[in-house]
């Protein structure tokens, strides 16, 4: 789990966006001020990126299921805690999110209890705040203990396959393997990692691969693509981590359409528990078939087997293969997870029509998407344009993604009876 596997970029940019809401003193929306703070928290401490998302889902289910036991009438996440009235949802919000970054960060206390302190002033001193801090404790003490042991702190040793189709070290870096434990993470809201593994990638003696090797070998070259203008610039714009676009995003979209404290907490919660197990049932699949990048596999072609795939030593993707197996599309898991989530929840709150924005933290373009499915369905071709992904990795990622949002929307953060 160690950050320094990413490329440098990465990390940093990663950072930046999660970071890209100003905190003040008095907000309104301590759900969206804690999140931006466990952004800050993280870069402090050089968490790993994709270790992020696991303290983001926590937190805000936590702050979800503090505020549901006071205002709420929807069914807790996963705490039980009794309140004694007068209450404030509030002071629980707050008081929960500090006990898990506190938590998460005990390093980082100094900061957290500053930042505690300027958002509890906003309540004013009575019983109902009181109340509020104690059931937000309560609610953190129970999710805290329900994680205790979910395996996102856990190092695992990989050990590379070989031959057609095994992922090994890539080009330029030939870096080691990271992030292999957010496979084996416990998952927010599926029965297991595994539950929507797919059926894998295409066998390497099918049309599917020879459709999909041809495909990425004339499109995601870096020199002498067959992509257009506006396909390289579709591709650039979905370049950086998914995680440098869907934690902003979603607290974008919390602020601008003034979500109330409870629907803000019910909306962020699902968002981030999608997020976050989108990746979990993405990384669960991509180390059990450990398959072989397009850069990998291009270099080799000659030892697939498949007299329709000729090798290219020579061959360059757009941009810098990460270093973990490519199968399933991990952007595409995650994209497909939240946007879904997003419209589902917003939808339900009766904003049918709200685009979903996303940004790129390097450029500062901005793209607006007027549903789920396009955002989705222009991000599965923007990482084969990229030269890092097979079309079917994307598309089954994408799938991933789907069923995860599916089953959030059927079974979690409904009404009460």
């Amino acid at each position: 789990m160690n950050p320094k596997l990413f490329p440098v970029a990465c990390v940093a940019l990663l950072c930046l966006s999660q970071g890209s809401l100003p905190p003040t003193a008095a907000s309104s929306d301590p759900i969206t001020e804690w999140g931006v703070t466990a952004s800050s928290a993280a870069t402090a401490s050089a968490m790993a990126p994709l270790r992020t998302p696991i303290t983001f889902a926590i937190l805000h289910l936590a702050m979800y299921d503090a505020i549901n036991a006071i205002a709420g009438d929807r069914r807790p996440y996963a705490a039980n805690v009794s309140v004694t009235r007068p209450a404030s949802a509030q002071a629980a919000a707050i008081e929960a999110g500090y006990r898990i970054l506190l938590a998460e960060f005990p390093g980082q206390q100094a900061m957290l209890d500053a930042r505690r302190t300027a958002l509890l002033a906003a309540e004013p001193g009575s019983p109902a705040k009181s109340n509020g801090i104690a059931v937000g404790a309560a609610v953190a003490q129970q999710l805290l203990a329900l994680r205790a042991n979910d395996g996102r702190n856990v190092s695992i040793t990989y050990v590379p396959g070989s031959g057609a189709g095994a992922w090994v070290p890539t080009p330029p870096a030939f870096l080691p393997v990271t992030t292999a434990f957010l496979a084996r993470v416990t998952p927010f809201t599926m029965r297991g990692p595994s539950q929507f593994r797919p059926a894998g990638p295409p066998d390497l003696g099918s049309r599917k691969w020879v459709a999909d090797y041809n495909e990425v070998k004339a499109f995601g070259v870096k020199n002498g693509s067959a992509r257009s203008d506006e396909q390289t610039a579709t591709a650039i714009f979905w370049e950086p981590l998914a995680g440098t676009v869907w934690p902003a995003t979603i607290r974008r979209i919390a602020r601008e359409q003034s979500l109330d404290l409870v629907t803000s907490a019910r909306f962020q919660a699902a968002a981030f528990a999608a997020f976050a197990d989108g990746l979990i049932a993405c990384w669960d699949a991509k180390f059990y078939f450990d398959w072989w990048r397009p850069v990998s596999a291009i270099h080799n072609g000659e030892t697939d087997g498949n007299r329709l795939t000729t090798r290219d030593p020579l061959w360059e993707p757009l941009a810098v293969t990460p270093n973990f197996p490519e199968y399933p599309s991990g952007h595409t898991c995650a994209t497909g997870a939240v946007a879904h989530t997003i419209q589902d929840v917003l939808q339900h709150e009766g904003l049918q029509h709200v685009a979903i924005p996303a940004r790129n933290v390097v450029s500062g373009e901005e793209r607006f998407y007027r549903s789920a499915d396009e955002v989705v369905d222009e991000v599965i071709e923007a990482r084969m344009l990229l030269g890092l992904h097979f079309r079917s990795a994307d598309e089954d990622g994408a799938d991933i993604g789907r069923r995860i949002a599916h089953q959030i929307r059927r079974d979690f953060f409904r009404r009460e009876p």
